[in-house]
């Protein structure tokens, strides 16, 4: 009998194709093939025992064997012997005698050793950290801010410091990981990527002079220690300060865990309404790579955005 396959799921996902239109047809196979049993139809005889059992058609009988007509008596042996003989080592005492039979003392234990007394003038001062004051901490403005950046040990060696661009108070803010080659604040929303951003928040009511970015890494992305992670947080909470957008949107699963910390699940918290630091944040996937694959289009647009809760009152 030829196998057979359930072909369910891949029906499933033919008819959702052909809901969703030639143009957002997408090119993956989520199906897998179920191999299916055949089935017996009733009736039909049974396949026979494919080992069935060798056995002889007359069987030779087992041997009989008959008890002796007198069997020798089997002598009786006590249990006890009568003479048993003395054990070869003795019990040892649970614990050693004196020689006038008394047991002997046991030893003392010795005494704890006193503590050391301080003199009563003595005083012990409690250690004290010294914590310093970042110089961008202490900026009163976005100029100064990134002014003080350059002084940074972080940037110390960076070329440039990319700064943010867009409107004093933007009501989207897109957060990237770093600039690409090429590519700055100024002339982000031209490239490829940035115009589809355009159009996607575009198609949610938001306009394009409504729409700022920013970088988490100012100059080039790089495997930094926790402590200085927490330092680039800081950083970035300053700079939100002084941008104060309604809502800021991260992209990206690694730049989640920078901005983050790994405390937190990407997979299980993608598209929900987060908290940086006192601003409203959306985390999505990578901006760049869904600028040619329309599967991560179709989940950004179908299931993250509608899971913030956040873009409702902007349609």
């Amino acid at each position: 009998m030829p196998e057979e396959f359930d072909f369910s799921e891949l029906r499933k996902y033919l008819q959702g194709q052909m809901d969703m239109g030639e143009e957002d047809l997408l090119l993956d196979e989520p199906w897998t093939l179920t191999r299916k049993k055949p089935a017996v139809p009733a009736g039909a005889p049974r396949p026979a025992n494919p080992m069935p059992q060798m056995r002889p058609a007359n069987p030779a009988p087992f041997p009989q064997h008959s008890a002796p007509a007198n069997p020798a008596p089997i002598p009786q042996q006590s249990p006890f012997p009568s003479n048993p003989a003395p054990f070869a080592n003795q019990a040892q005492p649970a614990f050693q005698q004196s020689a006038f039979g008394a047991p002997a003392p046991s030893a003392p234990a010795p005494r704890p050793a006193p503590a050391p007394k301080l003199d009563a003038g003595l005083t012990i001062a409690p250690r004290t950290v010294k914590k310093t004051t970042a110089a961008y901490e202490l900026a009163d403005s976005i100029g100064a801010f990134y002014d003080a950046l350059k002084t940074d040990a972080l940037y110390a060696r960076a070329a440039n410091v990319v700064r943010y661009e867009g409107p004093e108070h933007p009501r989207l803010l897109i957060l990237l990981a770093a600039p690409k080659p090429g590519e700055a604040g100024s002339n982000f929303f031209q490239s490829p990527t940035g115009e589809m951003l355009v159009r996607l928040f575009g198609s949610l009511g938001y306009a394009p002079e409504t729409l700022g970015v920013t970088y988490f890494y100012k100059d080039a992305p790089r495997a930094l220690s926790p402590i200085l992670l927490a330092s680039l947080r800081r950083m970035l909470t300053k700079e939100l300060s002084f941008i104060a957008p309604e809502i800021m949107i991260t992209f990206s699963e690694p730049l989640f865990y920078d901005v983050f910390s790994k405390g937190k699940n990407f997979n299980d918290l993608a598209g929900t309404a987060l908290d940086f630091n006192g601003t409203k944040t959306v985390s999505l996937v990578d901006a760049y790579a869904m600028t040619t694959d329309k599967q991560l289009k179709w989940l950004t647009w179908k299931v993250h955005i509608p899971r913030s809760g956040l873009f409702t009152a902007a349609k």
